[in-house]
């Protein structure tokens, strides 16, 4: 694990500043075109704006737990309660500062090993995890797509961004759910042996040391999880449904207070469509995807911000989501990392 360096705290001005510029420029275009703040009409939140803010607390507050609940139940509570929430912060912290299509798995197993658990076990917690991320991202958007139809997208998708990114996206995803499957619980020897194999050929040279050291992890991380009992499972998949859940409804308790009423807001259909984007943020090669988020969202809920009688809140939704869902990690990283940096010393 020495090969996995540190999150750079500095790393986390880097989105702050780009997700902050978008959004200031937005809200600076739009008041400028319109006159100026004196002769912008509508306020900033809506009458309802505390119960809204209550929701959106709370869902924050689910989010994080599933995800600390699960890493407790996956490492069969060898992660205590602290251990765990350290873990999340630095996980998500890396995911901040980092593009989405790399995210923070690596950083995660580098601070697990740090708290004394083994590369082995380490490794299998976090392919654990991406597996649960993955199956409940590839089983919702079906039933999600067919119920809803053509309104889970933006009427203009096909010419500006793509249905066929969005399905080359969800087919990698379902791909590597499967890797990890059969090298977690179906068939951990022959599919160590396949990668290994794949490593060799001419084509993947570039990345095959890569590719041959998720092979070994892999194989290391079956005997690990293969033990876990059957209930941790389940309460694991649960948890992660719980804060895939709860990130998605964070955007409806925003708009809740910025954009609309939540009777006109049409909940499932904001999730939908969430889900639909998720991919081009998870391919974003900005840090946390900062900007494109800010861009895409945009692009997505227009129709909702004409709801809206402040021509202000497109930018102040924009601001208070990325708040809820990417600054608060910046900011705790900061806080909590350099602590546990100095604690976790000894057991690196």
């Amino acid at each position: 694990m020495t090969g996995v360096k540190p999150p750079r705290m500095l790393r986390a001005l880097l989105p702050l500043v780009i997700g902050l510029t978008v959004v200031g420029v937005m809200l600076f275009r739009t008041v400028e075109t319109h006159g100026g703040w004196s002769a912008v009409e509508g306020s900033l939140t809506l009458p309802g704006w505390p119960f809204a803010l209550v929701g959106l607390v709370g869902l924050v507050l689910m989010r994080d737990l599933g995800y600390v609940l699960r890493l407790r139940w996956l490492s069969h509570h060898q992660l205590s309660w602290k251990m765990a929430i350290e873990t999340t912060v630095l996980w998500e912290f890396a995911s901040a500062i980092t593009p989405g299509i790399v995210g923070g798995g690596a950083v995660a197993i580098w601070g697990l090993h740090r708290q004394g658990m083994t590369a082995g076990k380490g490794t299998a917690l976090v392919f654990s995890t991406a597996l649960l991320d993955e199956l409940f991202y590839i089983l919702a958007v079906p039933p999600l797509l067919l119920t809803l139809g053509d309104s889970v997208a933006p009427e203009d998708f096909d010419s500006t961004i793509g249905w066929w990114v969005f399905w080359a996206g969800w087919i990698s995803l379902l791909v590597l759910a499967g890797i990890i499957a059969l090298g977690l619980f179906l068939a951990p020897e022959t599919t160590h042996r396949t990668i290994r194999w794949c490593a060799q050929q001419k084509w993947l040279h570039r990345w095959r040391e890569g590719i041959s050291q998720f092979a070994d992890d892999l194989k290391v991380s079956a005997g690990e999880m293969k033990s876990l009992p059957l209930k941790l499972w389940v309460g694991a998949f649960c948890a992660t449904m719980a804060s895939w859940t709860a990130r998605f409804l964070t955007l409806v308790a925003v708009m809740a207070m910025v954009v609309a009423p939540l009777g006109a807001l049409e909940p499932l259909t904001i999730v939908a469509r969430q889900l639909v984007m998720w991919v081009y943020l998870l391919i974003s090669p900005t840090p946390g995807s900062s900007g494109i988020a800010e861009w895409l969202l945009g692009a997505f809920f227009e129709p909702w911000f004409a709801l809206s009688s402040s021509l202000v809140a497109p930018a102040m939704t924009m601001l208070i989501w990325r708040m809820a869902t990417h600054f608060i990690y910046l900011l705790l990283g900061v806080l909590v990392i350099p602590g546990w940096l100095r604690r976790t010393r000894r057991a690196e």
